[in-house]
């Protein structure tokens, strides 16, 4: 699976469709908890790099390591080569955020 775009990364990155802020506040606006976030399938990163500027902490993983090579890095954005059934991430890690929506 990593490798379907992984060939062409550099590509992805350049060209892939940036998602409008108008999208980012209406979901930003229903949020009670900002602590952490998680970018499943984060590509490139350019959802991480945005969550990154409401939350304290993201995670962003993929399964392509060459996806990951191109995205931007930020103090508070931890990247990791990870599918999403298998992401390493603890058991409840996101569960505080969870019981205040």
């Amino acid at each position: 699976m990593g490798s379907r775009f992984s060939e062409q990364a550099d590509l992805y990155a350049k060209y892939r469709p940036h998602y409008p802020q108008e999208l980012y506040d209406i979901i930003f606006n229903h949020l009670q908890a900002t602590e952490r976030a998680w970018d499943c399938a984060t590509g490139s990163g350019q959802v991480a790099r945005v969550l990154s500027t409401t939350f304290d902490s993201v995670i962003a993983t993929d399964i392509s390591k060459e996806q990951l090579s191109h995205a931007p890095s930020g103090n508070n954005i931890t990247y990791s080569v990870a599918a999403a059934e298998k992401s390493g991430l603890p058991a409840n890690h996101f569960e505080r955020a969870l019981q205040n929506l």
